[in-house]
Protein backbone atom coordinates (compact mmCIF):
# COMPACT_ATOMS: atom_id res chain seq x y z
CA UNK A 1 0.00 0.00 0.00
CA UNK A 2 1.55 3.42 -1.06
CA UNK A 3 2.28 5.89 1.69
CA UNK A 4 -0.51 8.74 2.10
CA UNK A 5 0.91 12.31 2.83
CA UNK A 6 -0.59 14.58 4.82
CA UNK A 7 0.33 18.11 5.62
CA UNK A 8 -1.15 19.04 8.73
CA UNK A 9 -1.06 22.79 10.03
CA UNK A 10 -1.61 24.14 13.45
CA UNK A 11 -3.84 27.12 12.46
CA UNK A 12 -3.75 30.01 14.69
CA UNK A 13 0.34 29.40 15.58
CA UNK A 14 0.32 29.82 11.84
CA UNK A 15 -1.65 32.96 11.62
CA UNK A 16 -0.38 34.60 14.47
CA UNK A 17 3.25 33.88 13.07
CA UNK A 18 3.14 34.61 9.03
CA UNK A 19 3.17 38.77 9.15
CA UNK A 20 1.13 38.60 5.69
CA UNK A 21 -1.60 36.07 7.97
CA UNK A 22 -1.58 38.31 11.27
CA UNK A 23 -1.99 41.45 9.28
CA UNK A 24 -5.38 40.07 8.53
CA UNK A 25 -6.11 39.63 12.09
CA UNK A 26 -7.81 42.97 12.64
CA UNK A 27 -10.79 41.89 10.38
CA UNK A 28 -11.80 39.17 12.48
CA UNK A 29 -10.69 35.39 12.71
CA UNK A 30 -12.83 34.33 10.23
CA UNK A 31 -10.91 36.30 7.55
CA UNK A 32 -7.43 34.95 8.83
CA UNK A 33 -8.92 31.20 8.71
CA UNK A 34 -10.20 31.82 5.52
CA UNK A 35 -6.88 33.33 4.27
CA UNK A 36 -4.92 30.69 5.45
CA UNK A 37 -7.18 28.04 3.65
CA UNK A 38 -6.86 30.31 0.69
CA UNK A 39 -2.94 30.07 0.83
CA UNK A 40 -3.29 26.14 2.10
CA UNK A 41 -5.48 25.33 -1.02
CA UNK A 42 -3.16 27.55 -3.90
CA UNK A 43 -0.30 24.78 -2.15
CA UNK A 44 -2.89 22.40 -2.47
CA UNK A 45 -2.89 22.24 -6.02
CA UNK A 46 0.87 22.18 -7.01
CA UNK A 47 0.92 18.92 -4.77
CA UNK A 48 -2.37 16.87 -5.43
CA UNK A 49 -0.87 14.16 -3.54
CA UNK A 50 -0.59 15.44 -0.61
CA UNK A 51 -4.17 15.99 1.62
CA UNK A 52 -4.11 19.01 3.60
CA UNK A 53 -5.55 19.59 7.10
CA UNK A 54 -5.95 22.23 9.41
CA UNK A 55 -6.57 22.52 12.91
CA UNK A 56 -7.73 25.16 14.86
CA UNK A 57 -8.50 26.00 18.69
CA UNK A 58 -12.45 25.38 19.50
CA UNK A 59 -14.49 27.95 18.25
CA UNK A 60 -17.97 28.36 19.61
CA UNK A 61 -19.80 27.73 16.55
CA UNK A 62 -17.78 24.77 15.55
CA UNK A 63 -16.44 23.15 19.02
CA UNK A 64 -16.68 19.33 19.80
CA UNK A 65 -14.34 18.70 16.70
CA UNK A 66 -16.45 19.45 13.88
CA UNK A 67 -14.48 19.37 10.79
CA UNK A 68 -15.87 22.20 7.95
CA UNK A 69 -14.45 22.84 4.91
CA UNK A 70 -12.74 26.22 3.81
CA UNK A 71 -11.60 26.62 0.14
CA UNK A 72 -11.60 22.70 -0.61
CA UNK A 73 -9.22 21.96 2.81
CA UNK A 74 -10.21 20.10 5.68
CA UNK A 75 -10.63 22.34 8.95
CA UNK A 76 -10.54 20.66 12.23
CA UNK A 77 -11.98 22.99 15.27
CA UNK A 78 -10.61 21.41 18.70
CA UNK A 79 -13.32 20.92 21.10
CA UNK A 80 -12.06 23.07 23.83
CA UNK A 81 -10.75 26.91 23.11
CA UNK A 82 -6.74 26.49 23.57
CA UNK A 83 -6.99 22.87 22.62
CA UNK A 84 -5.80 23.25 19.16
CA UNK A 85 -2.25 22.16 20.59
CA UNK A 86 -3.59 18.71 22.18
CA UNK A 87 -5.64 18.08 18.57
CA UNK A 88 -2.51 18.60 16.20
CA UNK A 89 -0.61 15.75 18.88
CA UNK A 90 -3.61 13.84 18.82
CA UNK A 91 -4.03 13.68 14.91
CA UNK A 92 -0.85 12.49 14.39
CA UNK A 93 -0.55 10.01 17.37
CA UNK A 94 -3.98 8.62 15.15
CA UNK A 95 -2.01 8.45 11.73
CA UNK A 96 1.15 6.63 13.66
CA UNK A 97 1.11 2.86 12.31
CA UNK A 98 -0.98 3.78 9.43
CA UNK A 99 0.38 4.17 5.70
CA UNK A 100 1.01 7.71 6.13
CA UNK A 101 3.17 10.33 6.17
CA UNK A 102 2.60 13.47 8.16
CA UNK A 103 4.46 16.52 8.52
CA UNK A 104 2.86 19.10 10.86
CA UNK A 105 3.51 22.93 10.20
CA UNK A 106 3.98 24.95 13.70
CA UNK A 107 6.44 27.08 15.20
CA UNK A 108 5.07 25.70 18.35
CA UNK A 109 7.71 23.88 20.62
CA UNK A 110 5.22 21.65 22.16
CA UNK A 111 3.61 20.48 19.23
CA UNK A 112 7.04 20.43 17.42
CA UNK A 113 8.69 18.25 19.54
CA UNK A 114 5.61 15.95 20.53
CA UNK A 115 4.82 15.35 17.00
CA UNK A 116 8.39 14.41 16.51
CA UNK A 117 8.28 11.98 19.40
CA UNK A 118 5.29 9.90 17.08
CA UNK A 119 6.92 10.33 14.30
CA UNK A 120 5.99 13.32 12.37
CA UNK A 121 8.49 16.03 10.23
CA UNK A 122 7.97 19.42 10.88
CA UNK A 123 8.34 22.52 9.17
CA UNK A 124 8.38 26.14 10.27
CA UNK A 125 5.28 28.65 10.40
CA UNK A 126 5.86 29.93 7.09
CA UNK A 127 6.64 26.99 5.00
CA UNK A 128 3.55 27.66 3.11
CA UNK A 129 4.13 31.41 2.43
CA UNK A 130 8.35 30.41 1.63
CA UNK A 131 7.49 27.70 -0.65
CA UNK A 132 4.55 29.89 -2.39
CA UNK A 133 7.19 32.54 -3.16
CA UNK A 134 9.79 29.95 -4.83
CA UNK A 135 10.50 30.77 -8.10
CA UNK A 136 8.31 29.01 -11.12
CA UNK A 137 10.57 25.92 -12.55
CA UNK A 138 13.35 26.66 -10.11
CA UNK A 139 14.23 23.97 -7.95
CA UNK A 140 14.53 24.15 -4.45
CA UNK A 141 17.54 24.29 -2.78
CA UNK A 142 18.79 20.83 -1.65
CA UNK A 143 18.94 20.73 2.26
CA UNK A 144 22.79 20.51 2.18
CA UNK A 145 23.26 22.96 0.21
CA UNK A 146 26.09 25.26 0.89
CA UNK A 147 27.52 22.46 2.85
CA UNK A 148 30.39 21.58 0.38
CA UNK A 149 28.34 17.85 -0.34
CA UNK A 150 25.38 16.35 -1.90
CA UNK A 151 22.19 14.14 -0.55
CA UNK A 152 24.13 11.27 -1.87
CA UNK A 153 27.37 11.87 0.16
CA UNK A 154 24.99 13.09 3.04
CA UNK A 155 22.78 9.70 2.95
CA UNK A 156 26.61 7.84 2.91
CA UNK A 157 27.77 9.76 5.80
CA UNK A 158 24.73 9.13 7.98
CA UNK A 159 24.49 5.29 7.30
CA UNK A 160 28.28 5.03 7.85
CA UNK A 161 27.60 6.64 11.58
CA UNK A 162 24.31 4.85 12.48
CA UNK A 163 26.40 1.79 11.49
CA UNK A 164 29.10 3.14 13.74
CA UNK A 165 26.66 4.10 16.76
CA UNK A 166 24.87 1.16 16.07
CA UNK A 167 21.51 2.84 15.21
Amino acid sequence: MASQQVLLIDGYNVINRVPELKAILDEGLESARNKLAFLISRWSQRHPAVECVIIFDGDIRFSGGCDQRLAGIRCIFSRTSHGGDDAVIRFVREYRGRTSDVTVVSDDNYVRNNCRAHGASVKPSNFIISAKKRPSGGRAKSQDAGKGIDRRTAAEINEELKKKFGL
